[in-house]
């Protein structure tokens, strides 16, 4: 049951990936490159974070998705992506700085994981207010997908310790909030 679930994640997370891909290369979304730069750090801090945390292979398979899906949707901003800078990527990346140095400074790597997923819901708060204005802006596709695997990433972990929960925990709620307001244009 454990590998099946794992495969799950895997699935659903890769597929969401595939879409956001899809979105930049055939429907023209355009994502900022340093946002991209900014998501992919904290993909690779949150890793980090999971995995130094001893959190299980459900949450690892996860972040590992998250990470590699980051990576490849940066690469594609390169090429089709806007170049602008904003104060809120300023912000995420002093956040992941800072959820760096803890780890660093008090060998606490779930800590840090919990400081780059407080990045994360910062950076968020622009897509969450541009969904609720115009659901038809968000992906349902790639949020549901990942929602998808972070529930099956969940069930993965339960019965494993509480800090293997947090990452895939978050984003259950994160992408179940964005699944929700994305489908919204549909009822």
């Amino acid at each position: 049951m454990h590998l099946a679930l794992e495969l799950l994640v895997l699935a659903f997370g890769s597929a969401s990936y595939v879409v956001g891909a899809r979105d930049i290369l055939v429907r023209g979304y355009a994502p900022s490159v340093f946002s991209r730069v900014v998501w992919l750090l904290l993909a690779g801090v949150s890793l980090a974070g999971v995995v130094g945390s001893g959190s299980g292979s459900g949450a690892v398979l996860l972040a590992g998705v998250f990470l590699a899906g980051n990576a490849v949707i940066c690469l594609l901003s390169l090429w089709k992506g806007t170049r602008g800078i904003g104060r809120l990527e300023h912000v995420c990346l002093a956040i992941l700085v800072v959820s760096v140095v803890v780890w660093l400074v008090f060998d606490a790597p779930l800590v840090s994981l919990v400081i780059s997923l407080l990045a994360h819901l910062v950076g968020g708060v622009p897509t969450y207010r541009r969904a609720w204005r115009r659901p038809a802006s968000e992906s349902a596709g790639f949020w549901s997908l990942f929602l998808l695997a972070s529930v099956f990433s969940l069930l993965a972990t339960l019965g494993e310790p509480a800090q293997s929960l947090v990452f895939p925990l978050y984003f259950v709620l994160f992408d179940g909030g964005m699944t929700a307001l994305a489908l919204r244009r549909q009822q």
